[in-house]
């Protein structure tokens, strides 16, 4: 089974007998240490709770860039730097993934907001782009090993991310 929840399991969505689950601190509070042990010991506690509740599959942990700090998913990404941003979630899927829980690093590209999130156009240079948005998801690949991703709700240009052959097979392949 799989469970989202990028600050541990959702427990509505956890298959859990009890139907609790461990509530961790935020990635921003998690980036806010510079200590990407932290990071890791993080991923490997999400990881030890899904043996133990018979989940295989993780929605997180997320690794957006803050754009704006009116952003309503600010919470579950970790800083508006990419570097940062980038060694932590790959630490985090490293510590999931050695208790045998896949990370389905999230929201593949330039989500930011709650309110209107199906449909929302974002613009920006390609530059900007490359250079910050896809850095952290770039880390999670390559550093982290992650082997999934989810694609985020909102459009890159007119195209929507779940829907974009050249940031889903150009860039992330």
């Amino acid at each position: 089974s799989h469970s989202d929840g990028p600050s541990g399991f959702n427990r509505a969505i956890a298959s859990m007998e009890t139907g609790y689950a461990t509530n961790f601190p935020c990635e921003t509070l998690i980036a806010s240490t510079w200590n990407w042990k932290m990071a890791y010991q993080f991923g490997l506690a999400v990881g030890k709770e899904a043996e133990a509740g018979d989940i295989q599959g993780w929605y997180g942990p997320a690794c957006d860039i803050h754009r704006s700090p009116f952003s309503g998913r600010n919470f579950e990404y970790y800083s508006e730097d990419p570097y940062i941003s980038g060694i932590m979630v790959s630490y985090t899927v490293q510590g999931a993934q050695e208790k045998g829980l896949y990370a389905f690093v999230k929201h593949f590209v330039v989500a930011d907001t709650e309110p209107n999130r199906n449909g929302k156009y974002t613009w920006l240079t390609e530059q900007a782009l490359r250079e910050i948005y896809l850095k952290p998801f770039e880390y999670a690949v390559k550093l982290g090993k992650t082997t999934s991703m989810m694609t985020a709700y909102n459009r890159v240009g007119a195209t929507r991310c779940s829907g974009s052959y050249a940031l889903n097979t150009e860039v992330l392949r």
